[in-house]
């Protein structure tokens, strides 16, 4: 699980494919728009949602800032904070309304929006290999109870 915090347009790159997010601490994220299971700007959240790493580092941008907030992969987290006056800033939110649909939340992402993205179990796969050992035993046993009933009949029970 990530948490980061994303300064600036500058830091956000909108591509066909995936959303590219260079960090406060330098770090790059790569997320495809696939990946990505909530996002949407969420000005009532400012002081609501304290994310420790994250919080601090926004902090002093919310004056000149808006929080775009991104949740992706198993539960994690981006705060991104673009100016609230860049001529970057409605191709970056046309983007996210263009590559997320009903995932993206223009002006209404609530606490409980955000937070129940990232409570979401990652999808769980089970092995090919299991699954057909699973299916070998199952046909064994089904198999040896039939031949059991064949073979020893069914005994009528007293009343």
């Amino acid at each position: 699980m990530n948490s980061d915090a994303v300064i600036g347009c500058d830091a956000v790159d909108v591509g066909a494919e995936q959303l590219r997010l260079k960090t406060a601490t330098g770090a790059t994220r790569t997320i495809p728009w696939s990946d990505i299971r909530l996002a949407g700007m969420g000005a009532g959240l400012e002081g609501h949602i304290t994310i420790q790493g994250v919080t601090e580092k926004v902090a002093p941008f919310r004056a000149t800032h808006d929080s775009l907030w991104v949740a992706y992969a198993e539960g994690s987290i981006a705060q991104v904070m673009i100016e609230k006056a860049n001529p970057r800033r409605d191709a970056i939110l046309a983007a996210f309304a263009r590559h997320l649909g009903d995932r993206w939340r223009p002006d209404d992402l609530t606490e409980s929006d955000l937070m129940g993205t990232m409570m979401i179990p990652p999808k769980v796969q089970i092995p090919r290999t299991v699954v057909w050992i699973m299916l070998i035993l199952a046909i064994v046993f089904f198999g040896s109870v039939a031949i059991l009933f064949y073979v020893h009949g069914a005994k009528p029970t007293a009343p």
